[in-house]
């Protein structure tokens, strides 16, 4: 994930992603972080929601591969 600021490894936070105008909320820790490139995060706590908009975000960009 690009951000503004790069977090430590294992911090955790509230997470918004947005895509066109859809948003996906979750808690998530930082699991790699690279200063200038962003972050890796694994997702700890997604509602039923946005985990399914989530899988429908993944499933579009395999169909568009």
């Amino acid at each position: 994930m690009c951000a503004r600021r790069t977090l430590d490894v294992g911090a955790r936070a509230r997470v918004t992603l947005t895509h066109q105008s859809q948003k996906v909320k979750m808690l998530a820790v930082v699991r790699v972080a690279k200063a200038q490139v962003g972050m890796g995060l694994e997702f700890l706590d997604i509602d039923l929601e946005s985990k399914a908009t989530l899988l429908a975000w993944i499933e579009n960009l395999r169909k568009s591969r």
